[in-house]
């Protein structure tokens, strides 16, 4: 059965509807992520990631000459090398095989190679039979479906649902106990690979220096699909290709750990050529036992335009773990049928549009909160949200954005105007804002309240207050007498100024000189995020120049969101600049957040004195910026204690994101609401009366949802924590 693979919007509306996806990938996803920490050593993902990267990027590099080299060595131990330029042709090539062999019955070991040129249907076309064998495969084939996941294809099911396709399409009852289904599997697919003509499989790794391939299982199924059938079968992409068995070993070391936490999987297959034997007579005859012919089908379909992309070419290093889905939590709110389409997960964001059309990434691409989990989990450092984001701006760049966005975008770079509206909209707001200061609207989505719009913004607020005196119990600090250039970004300007406030009159407090420039406006980061490059350059061009002229020691953030986009992505933006590039890369070497300043600036050698002792009870939320692009862990929460006398009650998966993803949460609102809920949930767990953040993005977002359900928790930024302890 062929399967199906309907528009985005249809995907990701069943998704939704689904009662038991979300359950189902929650208990599997934290399984694979509890597995795979528990792998590796403290310390030990970082080294061998950087060695892997490395390795991977060389055999890039050198593929040309890798691949001839697997060819003629393959073909010195009796294999047949295939090279198919796209997916016409490597169907032509295993149909005509087949054909011509006359096959009737063909057996598969999972690989998403087949998947990726849907070889299942088009040899069913020709009349033939295929039957996957791995089981997560053999599921969703009777299912009528395609994996939703690299690794586990079934992950979306639950038993109860599993047992229920067995039934029907079996015709007897099969009850919702996993060693009863998986004896049912083996029962029903043990005739097939003795009957069958052929065996098709992937393989993980071919090793250019001996023509071997290298098959990673944990079911048995690969070596009997590749063994018993007279004829196997393997169908790879070039990039599977490395030099020796020594760097096979090393892609083995890091592929099942980060796959499924195991350090080895259970069957982990070498083979080089055919079957053969030269027990007689000493002369060398094949298929004694194994099959008598292999073939390889060295698959491109993009792959080689992909190497000489100076964007894309980074994704070749894929070794195909999953591990980037595990820790997406948009793809753990609605699974890889809707966040992908044949390869899924962040890295088949990237895959589909390089093999199957930009059309086809679209509606998948939107999904991506641009939280950067991704990147921090990938053991071949793939840096997948600027990848992704590519593709973002390409769609833009084909298509343009939605009117509506458009209509936004260029409103909010047109500062008078924004003004102007949010003059409107403060004496329209009265009667839907709540005693907490929120915005309950009739038209919005019920799971988040908005901040109620203040009196008056941050711009205005800093023209109008005195600086706060040092504070003589911080004399002495490494922030006294620096002076610090201000940029809040526009959350914390326009709707939560009090933030704003709080970070100046911290840093005064430490005898830091505070610079406000009133001209500054949007850095460009909500343009950057919609994929909108052209718009996004008119403002950071704006942001470099204002910058430029303060003159300051350091320029500060208290919203992690803009910083990384002014030190990390500027430079991307400017990468046909050289000019601005070398502006930008000259400003981030000034620029600072919020947390690292006090942290690593103000902290003399002895630490801060006590300030107050708190007796609040506070959770700690983990921003993505700050956690997995700034690399912020302990720092936050060490200033806490030193300085407040507060231990932080850990909240469960604190540095995972809360769902607001800028205009994420305003495209997805369903999505974004499911994450929220599991933050919100966690947060309840601890029973905390305050969550302490770093970026207003998340603290808007959660701060909205708490009060969306009801809750008093305060959610507030570390700065405003530590302002009230100044006071």
């Amino acid at each position: 059965m062929a399967a199906h693979y309907a528009p985005f919007k249809e995907r990701l509306r069943e998704a939704l509807d689904s009662p038991n996806l979300e359950n189902a990938l929650e208990y599997a996803l934290r399984q694979f992520r509890e597995r795979r920490a528990a792998s590796f050593e403290p310390g030990e993902f970082e080294w061998r990631r950087d060695d892997l990267k490395q390795r991977k990027s060389d055999f890039i590099r050198r593929l040309p000459e890798l691949v001839q080299q697997f060819k003629t060595e393959a073909e010195k131990v009796g294999c047949v090398v295939h090279q198919a330029k796209d997916v016409t042709d490597a169907r032509r090539i295993v149909g005509h095989l087949a054909q011509e062999r006359g096959v009737k019955l063909v057996v598969k070991g999972k690989s998403m190679a087949t998947e990726e040129i849907q070889l299942n249907s088009y040899l069913e076309e020709q009349g033939i039979t295929v039957v996957e064998t791995d089981l997560g495969e053999w599921i969703i084939q009777l299912a009528g479906e395609h994996p939703s996941h690299l690794i586990a294809p079934a992950v979306h099911k639950t038993k109860e649902e599993v047992a229920a396709l067995f039934s029907k399409v079996l015709g007897e009852e099969i009850p919702a106990d996993i060693e009863v289904l998986v004896k049912v599997a083996r029962r029903e697919l043990r005739r097939a690979f003795i009957d069958a003509d052929m065996g098709i499989t992937g393989a993980n790794i071919a090793i250019a220096e001996t023509g071997t391939l290298v098959l990673v299982t944990n079911e048995g199924n690969g070596r009997l699909v590749s063994t018993l059938p007279p004829i196997h079968v393997a169908i790879l992409g070039v990039e599977k290709i490395v030099p020796t068995l020594e760097d096979a070993t090393a892609v083995l070391r890091m592929l099942p750990r980060s796959a499924t936490g195991q350090k080895l999987s259970t069957y982990t297959s070498f083979t080089t050529g055919p079957s053969r034997t030269g027990d007689i007579e000493l002369s060398m005859t094949t298929g004694v036992h194994g099959p008598g012919e292999v073939h390889i089908v060295l698959l491109d379909n993009g792959r080689w335009d992909m190497r000489d992309d100076p964007d894309y070419w980074e994704a070749l290093r894929c070794i195909r773990c999953g591990a980037c889905s595990n820790v997406c939590p948009p793809y753990q709110a609605v699974g890889g049928h809707a966040f992908g389409y044949i390869y899924t997960g962040p890295i088949g964001l990237i895959l589909t549009a390089q093999h199957h059309g930009l059309q086809h990434a679209e509606g998948p691409q939107s999904l991506c909160a641009s939280c950067n989990a991704c990147e921090t989990i990938c053991p071949v450092g793939i840096p997948l949200p600027k990848l992704i984001l590519g593709v973002r701006q390409e769609k833009v760049a084909q298509d343009g954005l939605p009117w509506a966005k458009r209509a936004a975008l260029d409103t909010f770079a047109n500062r008078p105007l924004v003004e102007r509206g949010l003059g409107l909209a403060r004496l329209l707001q009265g009667p839907f804002k709540n005693s907490q200061g929120f915005l309950k609207l009739p038209f919005a989505p019920g799971f988040r309240n908005l901040p109620a719009i203040p009196e008056t913004t941050l711009h205005q607020r800093m023209t109008q207050r005195s600086p706060a005196p040092a504070d003589p119990r911080l004399q002495g600090n490494g922030a006294e007498g620096k002076r610090v250039v201000y940029f809040p970004g526009c959350i914390t300007n326009l709707s939560t100024p009090g933030i704003g406030e709080a970070t100046a009159t911290v840093l005064e407090a430490l005898g830091t000189e505070v610079v406000f420039p009133q001209e500054q406006w949007c850095c460009g980061l909500t343009f950057l995020n919609a994929g909108d490059r052209d718009g996004a350059k008119p403002l950071a061009k704006q942001t470099i120049e204002m910058l430029e002229k303060t003159g300051g020691d350091y320029i500060l953030s208290s919203s992690t969101s803009c910083l990384v986009a002014m030190s990390q992505d500027y430079q991307d933006l400017f990468r046909d600049e050289p000019e601005w590039r070398e502006r930008a890369e000259a400003l981030g070497k000034k620029m600072i957040d919020f947390i690292t300043f006090m942290d690593s600036v103000a902290r003399p050698p002895q630490g801060f004195p006590l300030l107050r002792g708190s007796s609040a009870q506070v959770t700690y939320h983990d921003s993505c910026q700050s956690h997995n692009c700034l690399g912020l862990k302990e720092e936050g929460r060490r200033l806490l204690r030193e300085l407040l006398g507060i231990e932080v009650a850990e909240m469960l998966d604190s540095a995972v994101c809360c769902g607001f993803g800028g205009s994420f949460s305003f495209d997805h609102p369903e999505v974004s609401e499911r994450v929220l809920r599991r933050k919100l949930s966690t947060i309840e767990d601890t029973g905390a009366t305050t969550v302490v953040a770093d970026n207003p993005g998340c603290i808007m977002h959660m701060g909205g949802g708490v009060n969306a359900r009801g809750g008093s928790a305060r959610v507030l930024h570390l700065a405003e924590m530590l302002a009230e302890g100044f006071i």
